[in-house]
């Protein structure tokens, strides 16, 4: 077998990878992929590899010696949550994104390392079966992480700072999730967005998944539940439909495909349970329209009437085998569709005025003012992220 640029073997590699649970369970084919990308670093006694507020870009494995986990606390205390081994690994927030490290890494006896990079591991889950495989194996990971924070009471105190830790990663999760730019359809104007809030969850974003035909599939992502880090719903959510998005043949496949996958990989004990709006855009003049879960969005026409689009079946992971409808709309010149990831109807009957209000403006001025507007009507401190896509026919 090859050797690694650290001097192991792929064979010693997959044994090792093997004993790592973030892997458990994952077939020898994929873990001597894993293997081709890895490197190796060495420590001696005291030196520290990373610390608390750091960019992460790599999951590390212990091959030899141990490896402290620190944290620091408000009051300026240093508490050691755990100690790593041959064997185990650390730094799993890394391969979802680039996150700060949440604490500190320092060696506590000479130690070698295997070190998996961040962009690399991303290369290899690119939408193929390996990124279904790994969901199980990083809600565990994650799950982990508030376990090393504190105890499951500290998490759902409000002014814990075990709390905050685990908010602000959702935090970093999402904005690392969202979309730089809006896709481009003819005919179209598409304009979509989401508002981060300081003290927020994470728990909504938008996305968009170019599709065969010329078409494209906006999307809001919404999980509303408290308890685990809502971005990892909403990411986990994201990496499954980004990998069955581009073969989907309609709405209500892709919502069906995703829920099973979801359901089946769903963790004992978590009841949270991701929501998705989805809008495919066609070339032609027309949308097709399908939710998993309640996802407020309406149809403007042009003479102003209004028509409210449908909800389709319950949230991901409730109910596997749970077989999805759609709707198909034709639009006109003048026609506008607007969705929210999530709204109380009064708020969505608001939101819908206003857009009658906005025909016209472009289309990143309207999501701008809707997202203002929503803000100002959610008040201060109860304020949530919320996911605008938008669509107007020329």
């Amino acid at each position: 077998m090859s050797d690694t640029a650290h001097g192991w073997s792929t064979d010693q590699v997959v044994g090792l990878l093997q004993k790592v649970e973030l892997f458990e369970g994952l077939p020898d084919e994929d873990l001597t992929r894993v293997a081709g990308i890895v490197g190796g670093t060495t420590l001696e006694e005291g030196a520290v590899l990373f610390e608390e507020g750091d960019p992460g870009d790599a999951f590390y494995i212990v091959f030899q010696g141990a490896v402290q986990i620190l944290k620091t606390r408000p009051d300026g205390t240093v508490e050691k949550l755990a100690v790593r081994r041959a064997g185990e690994g650390f730094g799993e927030m890394a391969l979802l994104d680039d996150a700060p490290r949440s604490a500190s890494a320092r060696a506590q006896e000479p130690t070698q390392l295997v070190v998996v990079p961040r962009d690399e591991f991303q290369v290899l889950l690119g939408g193929d079966s390996l990124a279904l495989r790994m969901m199980r194996v990083l809600s565990r990971a994650l799950r982990a992480l508030g376990v090393r924070f504190a105890s499951t009471e500290r998490l759902t105190d409000p002014g814990s700072s075990a709390q905050d830790d685990v908010l602000a990663v959702s935090r970093a999760m999402q904005e690392a999730l969202l979309p730089s730019t809006a896709p481009r359809v003819q005919g179209y104007d598409l304009a979509a967005g989401t508002t981060t809030e300081p003290s927020g969850f994470g728990g909504s974003v938008w996305d968009w998944v170019e599709l065969d035909g010329g078409r494209v599939a906006l999307l809001t992502f919404d999980v509303r539940q408290d308890g685990f880090p809502p971005a990892y719903h909403v990411g986990a959510t994201r990496a499954v439909v980004r990998s069955f998005g581009p073969g989907i043949a309609s709405v209500k496949e892709l919502l069906a495909r995703t829920n099973d996958a979801l359901a089946r990989s769903a963790l004992e004990g978590i009841d949270q349970f991701p929501e998705l709006g989805v809008m495919i855009v066609q070339p032609g003049g027309g949308i097709e329209w399908g939710s998993a879960g309640r996802v407020p969005g309406g149809i403007i026409r042009r003479d102003g009437s209004f028509e409210e689009l449908g909800a389709h079946g319950p949230p991901f992971g409730m109910m596997e085998g749970f077989r999805y409808n759609s709707q198909r709309f034709t639009l006109n010149a003048g026609d506008t569709v607007f969705v929210l990831s999530h709204a109380a109807p009064g708020l969505f009957l608001g939101a819908a005025d206003l857009m009658a209000q906005l025909h016209g403006k472009p289309a990143g001025e309207v999501v701008t003012t809707l997202h203002r507007a929503i803000r100002r009507a959610q008040g201060g401190a109860a304020r949530r992220e919320t996911s605008v896509l938008y669509a107007r026919r020329h």
